[in-house]
């Protein structure tokens, strides 16, 4: 729920998530098929809170959260509900982007979402305060990284890093972008990388991919400390 990329390619969609977390925060379960009101979702479930940070829906939507809004921000000492449990209560509605926009949200931490619906991508931040909502340019790659892991001038050069390797990688698949947030060290540097190991206190543990295409969603799946690969289609 770190860093994520959106890739369009050839009549497909790749959305594709790592998840930084402690190492002493419990294993999230692997994805698996749900039935939420009336929606079937692809998507793993966070064992300490109950939430998650990426599903899929069986009309085509899509949505990956990641913490922290647009700068690093320091945490309370009690909220109101998890970042995972209100990814739910947006997702499970007939429209996201229009609950988002009517949910309260005070007194949850800040988090930004990366919606796909409708064949249109849209930014959804809460910084504590305001909401905002940006509809982004669907047709280009983009990449977002925490800003509570990174800071403003890290997730300029991973940007900048990001683009540079769309540029000189073709085809897209599944494969190459699993790749890029695998195995990508830009600079060599240890807060630069893609997947991420800061002994002692965050590391990568899964990497999520969802391929979206007008006749099915597949959601791959790779946990990183258990060492397995699951794949699932709604």
């Amino acid at each position: 729920m770190c860093t994520v990329s959106f890739i369009p390619a050839d009549g497909k969609v790749f959305i594709t998530s790592n998840r930084d977390e402690n190492a002493e925060r419990p294993p999230a379960l692997a994805p698996f098929r749900e039935e939420r009101g009336h929606y079937s979702f692809v998507g793993p479930k966070d064992t300490k809170a109950g939430g998650t940070w990426i599903a899929l829906r069986n009309d085509g939507r899509a949505l990956v959260l990641l913490n922290g809004a647009v700068e690093k921000h320091r945490p309370e000492p009690a909220y109101r509900k998890s970042r995972g449990q209100i990814f739910w209560d947006v997702f499970t509605t007939d429209d996201p982007l229009t609950t988002f926009g009517q949910i309260g949200l005070q007194d949850i931490e800040p988090f930004t979402m990366v919606l796909w619906q409708k064949n249109k991508l849209h930014e959804l931040r809460w910084d504590g305060q305001m909401k905002t909502r940006i509809q982004k340019d669907a047709k280009k790659a983009h990449l977002w990284s925490s800003c509570t892991l990174y800071a403003g001038e890290v997730r300029q050069y991973r940007e900048n890093f990001f683009q540079q390797w769309l540029a000189a990688q073709r085809p897209y698949s599944v494969s190459a972008i699993y790749t890029f947030h695998l195995h990508t060290d830009p600079g060599g540097q240890e807060d630069h990388n893609i997947r991420i190991n800061r002994i002692g206190k965050m590391l990568t543990v899964s990497i999520s991919c969802l391929e979206i295409t007008k006749e099915k969603s597949t959601f791959y799946y790779s946990d990183l400390i258990q060492v397995q690969n699951y794949s699932l289609s709604v």
